[in-house]
């Protein structure tokens, strides 16, 4: 059989297995008790970050984080663009988890930005118990979360450095013009 052929047989029986197990149903998630994430836009302190990694499970994130933190504070937008609630279902703390790992990453780490991603439209899917929203919202951050576009909101905003602050102004020299897209952060070398 053609190598087409039979990717198409398995693609078809992939299909049907899959439905076969969503019809059962979704088994349902773990319970886990509640932690109460910070407001839209406020400030979180290390401490509490470690508390909310802990919580959800993310001792990676939290080990990158307290090794290196970035020197911007955290603070989550939500869902950044888009709803943060959705027919009655608040997507707040997915967006929070996915902007706490785009504020921890550094610039160029693709496969930590893809997984980042994947997790948040699987949050998004347990949240709502469908995909649709959830496919949306992967595609749409694959497509603007590039640390590339250097926006507030990109991989590794919490990793550019803070603008420094002007020195007052001599009255017989010029005024220095600042950069308008500071240098990034690079990760700590593993030495």
């Amino acid at each position: 059989m053609h190598s087409s052929i039979r990717r198409w047989i398995f693609s078809a029986l992939l299909t049907i297995f899959i439905t076969n197990l969503a019809d059962a149903g979704p088994p349902p998630p773990a319970p886990r008790p509640q932690i109460d994430l910070p407001p839209l836009g406020e400030e979180v302190p290390l401490p509490k970050i470690r508390q909310i990694c802990e919580h959800y499970g993310l001792h990676q994130l939290w080990r990158k984080i307290e090794a290196d933190p970035p020197p911007r504070p955290f603070r989550s937008d939500g869902c950044t663009g888009w709803f943060d609630d959705w027919k009655g279902v608040s997507l707040y703390p997915a967006g929070f988890l996915h902007d706490l790992k785009y504020w921890a990453g550094y610039p160029g780490e693709e496969v930590e930005r893809l997984v980042a991603d994947a997790e948040l439209m699987i949050d998004v899917a347990r949240l709502l118990g469908s995909t649709e929203m959830a496919e949306t919202m992967f595609h749409g951050v694959r497509l603007g979360g590039s640390d590339k576009f250097n926006a507030s909101f990109s991989w590794g905003f919490g990793r550019r450095p803070l603008a420094p602050v002007p020195a007052a102004p001599a009255a017989d020299r010029p005024q220095a013009v600042p950069a308008a897209f500071p240098q990034t952060a690079s990760p700590p070398s593993s030495a």
